[in-house]
């Protein structure tokens, strides 16, 4: 019976930690600058369309300004607003130079691609800002779904209101 419950619970920490490392997004965590410098820059060659010149420089600049990040995430590591701070402050540095790389079309294109990015990750962290007037979004309802949603398309799918 002993060795019933170690086996359960060896499986039950094997199924979590494969669970844990099937999260997307998380591995960014562990990358070191050149490997974050290298995916942003794959990211944005695919999303923009660069050409090898272009992405040779957009790696280069990545590189740098992945380093600076790194640095002040170290320097800064429990000081949410001085690391704000200086993240923003070294952000529109790499903006600056990002924008001698890129043509217009493709710069509007990044701005786009790094909002849709910041959307899809969510408004978190200790220094949350309120969603801008109309960017407006509903809070999610909890099952996914809202309540008037179901109403209606239980309506929908059977007119008479008979369930």
């Amino acid at each position: 019976m002993k060795y019933a419950h170690i086996a359960i619970f060896a499986a039950a920490l094997w199924l979590s930690v494969g669970a844990l490392e099937a999260q997307p997004g998380g591995e960014g965590r562990w990358m070191n600058p050149e490997q974050r410098a290298e995916q942003q820059t794959a990211m944005m060659k695919e999303r923009l369309a660069l050409s090898d010149a272009q992405a040779a420089k957009v790696l280069e600049i990545n590189v740098k300004y992945a380093h600076q990040l790194q640095d002040a995430r170290q320097k800064n590591e429990g000081d949410w607003e001085a690391m704000r701070t200086q993240m923003t402050t070294i952000r529109q540095a790499q903006d600056q130079e990002l924008q001698t790389v890129l043509t217009q079309e493709q710069w509007q294109q990044w701005l786009a691609a790094r909002e849709e990015m910041r959307e899809r990750r969510g408004n978190w962290g200790p220094n949350a800002q309120p969603t801008p007037p109309g960017k407006d979004k509903p809070a999610p309802d909890p099952k996914g779904k809202n309540k008037k949603d179901r109403k209606s398309r239980s309506r929908d799918a059977n007119p008479n209101g008979n369930r």
